[in-house]
């Protein structure tokens, strides 16, 4: 009787095969075949009589002749009878399963009336490896008890399938809709085309995935808010806490026609709230696009909210693009709030709590972060404090270094990658001249370290204090590292300059680094608090002509004393004020986790910032494709790539974390790989993380920042101010602060309410930065602007003209009729598309510089 066999038994050989004959023969069989060195089932079939090798005299096969066969004086060998019996039949059972196997190959019944026979599989031998490879894959579901397919197999599906079809009617699953959908995204067109064009029937036409239900839905409109989609991602995820982020980039000031959404798209939206309005320049008449052209201002910034859903680290997920609209920044503090809380509330609809807000150092934004936590800022018409969904957390009393309260209803986080470029920016600066004690922080100690030193020892090269790159975070890293602060301390009177990058780098380990563990973020943020905060103290109570003094002593640097303050002697305000907000929300942050309102995973503070934002720019500006050097875009350029990028994110997050077992492996970068495998360092030194402990490392940070201001041998002047106690200091800088930069915004939530615009205080010693001084990146003009074609008689122009590649018709079919203007030309009526329109409407040709120093530069 035929004993059952694995089904791809005719390719067994070594291990595979010997492990078979064992089971049918036993181990006297095997060790018999390795002597005759019969190592797969194909040679073993390829063997006529096997057991009259038993037979040949050799010593070799001595001591196997003893194991399977009887020896008779006369030198007759008589096999054994079992190893006969059992050797035959298995060898019997190969040839009649391999003639089965051959049989069944050779009529292969794809229908009732065709059939493939062995002649023909012996002609396309690619087909039986075809059989082989499916045969596996049954047997590798089979053994894992699973009826799912890998996305091979609906490749391969998918191609055999279309292969056997006229070419209008192939058809593609889901799984090859996305691969193919990924490969146009990541690719390009060039790409997609060429193995389209090479692999018949495997991917779709482009016009086909242009139609797909999929791009629809993840179709992006100007200043449209996307929240059922946030929704859709935020439970694909598992968490309903997220952190939002807001930032803008320059753009091409180019109108451009949105045939989806039949309206224009590059003109400045208006504010109702705060919110923009949306699909709010439709028109069907060319005399209001021309007015619009003649009268409203076109976009030259483009501003997007992220959300950064908050959720296991190992997870790493993908941030989500919440809406974007074109802007010229010429809207108030008032409006970012309003935008914030319409937010907040709206997500909060949607079963998605957003835990805060974080943006760059804009003078609006950081108004709009004081007033919002209450940093000494208020809107006494607006009790953000009182809504019913606000956090509350108890402060213990004994905290005098903590100025916020305990409620707030979303938090504020300055982008710490911005900061640390402010700080870096300032060292850099022409104008300012920091001091602290007897000692001058400036950059010429690091160009002495850089001619003085070979590279080896520091890694610097003359490009990391290159001022005009205002944005070289690398540059951050690299000079407050250990090899460049080892070198300084070899370098005369460079004691300053160590206190300023010790500065720097606590603010990297606090906000920035990935592995940091709660309690050193929690040192680290408050060591940098309370250095400037003595800082500050200091430069308030020195005399202006002893700073100058100072000043000339080091540097040989005269100050023109009727122009000069107090200010150019400290960090920008805005910078302080980004230190102080960040460390008081990162302490409020760790109180609602220790009082559970939180969970772990909000500790990963490296995610609250606005470089989400940096990083959807990024992937946007490089989407222009292999062979195209164009890095920047429109408006309208901007949303039809984000719908890209945001499209590919979803296909990702499903493949990732979904569940189904067809994914498409994306490829990571190797570190991203490592820091995949590595386990989440939140969870590390939780147990210590409460209230006690927090008090004593922050007292701990101050004692450390107390001792480093010292050293500068400014102890004798806050002794006799007498502020010498963590409250005295405190209190000092908490009165100076409520006295110089308080302010109140009387402005009301709904915009037709408001009954009086806001009073700002100024700083009086140390005042508020004026244009000239700020360290900030500004957004540079672009150096040709577009200019309209205002003529009423645009049309005159025209009746002369032959209209070659332009699309002016004299019918269009009623479905297209809404992407045509109705013009009278020559006396016939014609139909204008609009974006033809745009092209007339517009003289000159909008640019921007490829270069990113052209494209933000210092005022």
């Amino acid at each position: 009787m035929l004993k059952q066999l694995p089904s791809n038994f005719l390719n067994y050989s070594h291990d595979n095969f010997y492990q078979l004959v064992k089971q049918r023969c036993g181990d006297d069989v095997v060790e018999f075949m390795k002597l005759l060195d019969i190592s797969s089932i194909q040679s073993l079939l390829g063997i006529e009589n096997l057991l009259g090798y038993l037979e040949i005299h050799s010593e070799k096969l001595n001591n196997i002749k003893k194991k399977l066969t009887f020896q008779h004086e006369n030198g007759l060998v008589e096999v054994k009878w079992g190893v006969q019996h059992s050797l035959e039949y298995f060898i019997q059972d190969l040839r009649m399963a391999s003639d089965n196997s051959q049989y069944s190959m050779g009529s292969i019944v794809s229908n009732e009336d065709m059939f493939l026979s062995s002649s023909f599989l012996q002609k396309h031998p690619k087909i039986k490896c075809l059989i082989d490879l499916f045969q596996v894959i049954d047997e590798q579901n089979h053994e894992d008890n699973s009826e799912q397919s890998s996305f091979l197999n609906y490749f391969l599906d998918n191609i055999s399938s279309n292969l056997c079809r006229s070419k209008n009617a192939y058809r593609y699953t889901e799984p090859v809709l996305q691969f193919a959908t990924s490969l146009h995204i990541l690719g390009g067109k060039v790409a997609y085309e060429f193995m389209r064009l090479n692999l018949p029937g495997a991917l779709p036409a482009l016009s086909t995935l242009q139609t797909l239900a999929l791009n629809r839905d993840y179709r992006i409109k100007e200043g449209e808010f996307r929240f059922d989609s946030l929704a859709t991602h935020m439970q694909s995820l598992e968490t309903n806490i997220a952190f939002a982020s807001e930032d803008s980039t320059v753009v091409i000031k180019k109108v451009s026609y949105d045939s989806h959404t039949n309206s224009f798209v590059g003109f400045v939206l208006p504010l109702n709230d705060g919110i923009p309005t949306i699909l709010y320049y439709q028109t069907d008449s060319f005399q209001k696009l021309r007015e619009w052209f003649s009268s409203k201002d076109r976009s030259n910034l483009i501003n997007i909210h992220m959300v950064q859903p908050i959720s296991n680290i190992q997870l790493g997920s993908n941030p989500f693009l919440l809406f974007a609209f074109g802007t010229k920044n010429i809207y108030e503090t008032i409006d970012i709030i309003r935008r914030w809380i319409w937010i907040f509330e709206q997500s909060l609809l949607k079963n998605v709590r957003i835990v805060g807000f974080s943006t760059d150092g804009d003078p609006k934004y950081m108004r709009a972060m004081r007033l919002s936590i209450g940093f000494f800022a208020t809107l006494p018409n607006v009790k953000l404090d009182a809504y019913k969904d606000s956090f509350h957390v108890n402060i213990p009393e004994a905290w005098n270094w903590y100025f916020l309260g305990d409620s707030h209803l979303f938090l504020c986080f300055q982008d710490a990658t911005h900061l640390c470029t402010k700080l870096r920016n300032r060292l850099l600066s022409r104008t300012a001249h920091m001091l602290i004690g007897k000692r001058c922080i400036s950059i010429d100690y690091l160009s002495v370290l850089i001619r003085s030193n070979p590279k080896l020892r520091h890694g610097l090269v003359k490009s990391d204090i290159f001022p005009q790159d205002r944005q070289n975070f690398s540059s951050c890293v690299k000079i407050c590292s250990d090899d460049v602060i080892s070198c300084l301390n070899k370098i005369k009177d460079s004691e300053g300059v160590i206190m300023y990058l010790r500065l720097l780098r606590s603010i990297m380990i606090a906000y920035v680094d990935k592995l940091t563990t709660p309690i050193d973020r929690l040192y680290h943020a408050w060591f940098s608090v309370f250095i400037n905060r003595l800082w500050y103290i200091w430069i308030d109570s020195m005399k202006k002509i002893d700073l100058d003094t100072s000043l000339y002593e080091l540097t040989g640097i005269k100050s023109n004393q009727k122009y000069t303050k107090k200010k150019e002697f400290f960090i920008t305000n805005n910078a302080y004020y980004c230190i102080e907000i960040n460390a008081h929300q990162l302490t409020y942050l760790a109180l609602l986790v220790i009082e559970k309102k939180l969970p772990l995973e909000a500790l990963n503070i490296y995610l609250f910032s606005s470089q989400t934002c940096e990083g959807m720019f990024r992937s946007a500006r490089s989407m222009s494709g292999t062979f195209s050097s164009i890095v920047n875009f429109s408006v309208q350029e901007f949303l039809n790539r984000t719908q890209k990028l945001s499209l590919l994110n979803k296909i990702k997050t499903e493949s990732e974390f979904g569940s189904n077992n067809n994914t498409i492996v994306f490829p990571k970068h190797h570190k991203q790989s490592k820091q995949w495998k590595q386990p989440t360092r939140v969870t590390e030194g939780n147990n210590e993380l409460n209230l006690e402990t927090m008090t004593q490392i922050i007292k701990q940070a101050y004692n450390d920042a107390t001792e480093l201001l010292y050293s500068f041998d400014t102890e004798k002047l806050f002794c006799e101010k007498k502020l010498t106690t963590i409250k005295q200091v405190n209190n000092c800088m908490q009165d100076m602060l409520r006295k110089r930069i308080n302010i109140q915004d009387y402005s009301e939530l709904n915009e037709q309410y408001e009954t009086s615009s806001s009073d700002d205080g100024s700083d009086i010693s140390l005042s508020s930065e004026s244009h000239t001084d700020s360290e900030d990146q500004v957004y540079n003009e672009h150096p040709y602007e577009t200019s309209t074609v205002s003529s009423d008689q645009v049309f005159d122009d025209l009746n002369e003209s032959q209209f070659t590649g332009m699309r002016l018709f004299d019918t269009v079919r009623p479905e297209l009729a809404k992407s045509y203007f109705e013009v009278e030309i020559n006396q016939q009526r014609k139909y204008l598309h609009k974006q033809t329109a745009c092209w007339i409407l517009t003289e000159n040709k909008p640019i921007s510089s490829n270069d990113r120093l052209a494209r933000v530069r210092q005022r």
